[in-house]
């Protein structure tokens, strides 16, 4: 009775089987098993060898694990696809960063450029100058030796009429002929003039005594 009862609940529990099998062999046009003895003509399935719950038992687990090893790549694949997002903005912002520098580097590019073409005009001019320094340094060495020339032929034309004066033939004498009494005296004062002079110096002495 319960062996009864337990088949009764598994044919209910198991009465969509048939059917969904039957939608699947219908709409993905199964041909029909070949059973021994069977001789119509058209494709068969071959025989399996194994009862048919067997095999569709083995089916649906194997189905079961392959939809399990979906699902587990399925979340590879998802952690993988967001991953590649990530990348893939990363790479949009690099290649926003990369078109910045290829417009500083073209910036930079021209800005050598032009510093290039000054760099050539200041040589070229560096190079007159140059020339001009060379020039006036040659203008003033030959200024110069003209200078030199022209004093030499004014010293030659006034040494024609510098005279230099005779030199006179005087007496020839010694400091040592002299004495210290020749420096003292006068040798043309008189010497009664001092004694008239003392003796004035007396009388006036004298009188200015007397007065008083």
């Amino acid at each position: 009775m319960d062996r009864r009862a337990r088949d009764a609940a598994r044919a209910r529990h198991l009465g969509w089987l048939p059917t969904i099998i039957q939608g699947w062999i219908i709409g993905e046009r199964v041909p029909p098993y070949r059973f021994p003895g069977d001789t119509t003509p058209g494709h068969r399935l071959p025989p399996l060898g194994v009862p048919l719950e067997q095999a569709f038992a083995a089916h649906v687990a194997c189905t079961r694990r392959e939809i399990w090893r979906t699902g587990e790549l399925s979340s590879e694949v998802r952690v993988l696809r967001e991953k590649n997002e990530r990348l893939e903005r990363q790479n949009e912002r690099l290649e926003e960063r990369n078109d910045r520098l290829e417009a500083q580097v073209e910036t930079l590019r021209l800005q050598v450029s032009q510093l290039m073409t000054q760099h050539g005009q200041i040589v070229d001019v560096m190079q007159e100058h140059d020339v001009r320094i060379t020039e006036n340094r040659t203008d003033i060495t030959e200024t110069q030796a003209m200078v030199q020339a022209s004093d030499a032929m004014l010293n030659a034309w006034a040494a024609q009429f510098i005279e230099e004066p005779p030199q006179e033939d005087g007496p020839e004498f010694e400091a040592e002929d002299l004495e210290e009494e020749d420096f003292d005296e006068d040798p043309n004062e008189d010497p009664e003039e001092e004694d008239d002079d003392g003796d004035a110096a007396s009388d006036i002495s004298h009188v200015s005594m007397d007065s008083d």
